[in-house]
Order: C-alpha cells, then structure tokens, then sequence
C-alpha cells in the first residue's frame, strides 16, 4: 500500500470510530438494560443465585446434621425472599450493581411479598442511578409509590420502606459505614426526589479523616441547593456555624448522626408520605433512640436490632409474614 493512501485510510478508520461510538451513545437506556440482562455476568450470576441458593442451604443444613449439630429451622418461600432482597443490598454496598439487579430481579420474579418487592424496587432504582439511567431509576422509584396499601395494614408499603432505609442510615453512620450508608441515602433521595441527599455520606467521610474543609465546602454547597427544603438548608446552615467556631477540631462520630437523622426527616415530613409527615416524631423515637442505645453495646448487638426493624417492617407490611409469596397481578 502506498504511503499517500495511508491517511485517507487512518481518515476513514476514525470516522468509523466515531461513528460506533456514536451509535452506543444514542442507545436508550431501556436498550442497555436489555444488553445488561443479557450479558454473561448477569445471565450466569442469576441462575446461580436462583438455583443454587435453596441447594447451598440444604447441604449447610445436611453438614450440620452429619455433626451431629442442630441444624437452622427450614427456610420457606418468604425467607428466600428476604434473603435475596438482603443479597441485593449486600451487592450495591459492595458496588457490584449487576449482581444487585440480578437479586432485585429475583425477587420481582418469584412474587415475593409486598415488602420484600417494593424494598428490592428501591434497591433497584439506586442500581439503575449509579448506571446514570435516571428514567429507569424515577420508574422503579414510582412503583415503590404505587405499591398498594395491603388489607390490615396501617401504611402503605413506602412507608415502611422510607421509614427502614432512614433507620438503617442512622445505624450505618452510627457505626462509621458510610458504604451502607451511602445505598440507603441514595434510596432515599431517589423516593423523595431530594437528589441533594447523595452529598451527605461525603461529607461524613470528610469529617471522620479530618478533612474539615472539603466536609464543609460539601454541606456548603447542600446548604445552597434550591432543591433542599428549606428546613434542611436551614439546619445546614446551623450546623455549619457549630462546625466553623470549632475550627479544625471536629468529633464527626459527636455530630453526622445527629445531623443526618434531622435531615433525612425533614426531607420525609417535606416531601413522604402524609402518614409519615405527621408521626415522624414517633418514627424517631420508635427507631433512632433503641438503634442509637444499641450502638454502645457493640456493632453485633445494634445489627440484631436492625434485622428486627427489617422483620417489623415485612410483618407491618404483610401481617401474615410467613404466609406463601403473594402472586403478581398479570
């Protein structure tokens, strides 16, 4: 080939280039979440988990009978469920967002309980947020919404999930997991539309490595966001002045959990759900209080707590917890 023909060619190679990367630029985001679902990864992880979960746990149960061990009580439908709604969460806290859908979508396909599916639809639109997929994620949010109050029950399915997501935050700042708590904060800023809340966990990480300036130009910047409401800006601004007289020497573990419960349920009683707007007081005492007593007693003691909320939450929900999976309307 000669050399004049050369950059014609290298020309053309880049156009073409541009082209391809043009054309996966202008998919929709329905039509990566279809190429998502039918990738290797997602294809083999979910049947591993759909299949072989039930079969792990039998040979864990057989094991501890050939030991001569009690073995654990037989886990039913509505346990599995749970489990892979607890598995999802696992994932999103370890950034693993296509094992996290993959649960969530478990759950959706077995008809689980009405807990269990309206929690793995949040998950699911904090999944489809960090993939930058926000319809997706505003739709997943809206079934949250949408899911219907269950006969017996005194609030609605997103009630009880909002209410769990802003007890398990308190519980993650309180034991300096800001992994967790950044995936419960997300879901929430996603089902009350407060996209400010992403910011918080941030800053709490600034604070807890001393970086008191980048914590402060953080809640600075929260404090002006016209999205906030105007309590939450306003609490900000308080605690910002609190923050400033001290100067460098700022105890994060004495102020972020505080400072997040406050704000977490002035965003609820903004924008939640009426039923919460007038008992967030008795939320607050009813979770934040007993979660915060158990953190002196060690991170066991205050994760037990936490998974009887989890069980609080699925019971209040669904009184016949342990009833067979509701079936999804066709």
């Amino acid at each position: 080939m000669s050399s004049r023909h050369r950059p014609a060619l290298r020309r053309a190679a880049c156009l073409l280039l541009i082209a391809v990367l043009a054309a996966c630029g202008d998919k929709s985001e329905n039509e990566q979440l279809l190429e998502l679902r039918d990738s290797l990864a997602y294809t083999q992880y979910r049947q591993l988990s759909d299949h072989g979960l039930p079969g792990a746990i039998g040979a864990y149960r057989k094991g501890m009978e050939w030991s001569g061990k009690q073995p654990p009580v037989e886990f039913d439908d509505a346990d599995y469920c749970a489990m892979h709604v607890l598995l999802a969460y696992g994932a999103l806290v370890a950034d693993k967002s296509t094992i996290a859908l993959a649960e969530s979508d478990i759950v959706e396909a077995r008809g689980c309980g009405a807990f269990d599916r309206v929690a793995a639809d949040s998950l699911r639109s904090v999944v489809f947020q960090r993939l930058e997929w926000p319809h997706l994620a505003q739709a997943e949010s809206d079934k949250v919404w949408a899911a219907p109050q269950s006969p017996g029950a005194e609030q609605p399915p997103v009630a009880h999930v909002i209410t769990l997501h802003a007890a398990l935050t308190y519980l993650a700042v309180s034991e300096k997991r800001w992994d967790r708590a950044q995936v419960h904060i997300d879901a929430l800023g996603r089902l009350l539309k407060q996209p400010w809340m992403s910011e918080l966990p941030r800053a709490g990480v600034a604070f807890q490595e001393g970086r008191t300036r980048d914590g402060l130009v953080t809640l600075k910047r929260m404090s002006r966001d016209p999205s906030a409401p105007e309590p939450v800006r306003q609490e900000l601004a308080r605690f910002i002045a609190k923050v400033e007289a001290k100067g460098g020497d700022v105890d994060s573990f004495a102020f972020m959990p505080r400072l997040i419960a406050v704000l977490t349920w002035e965003a609820v009683k903004d924008q939640g759900p009426q039923v919460l707007s007038t008992t967030a007081r008795f939320a607050e005492e009813q979770a934040w209080k007993p979660l915060n007593d158990t953190v002196m007693h060690g991170a066991g003691k205050a994760r037990e707590v936490a998974g009887g909320l989890w069980d609080k939450a699925r019971g209040a929900v669904a009184p016949a917890a342990k009833a067979a999976p509701e079936t999804t309307p066709q």
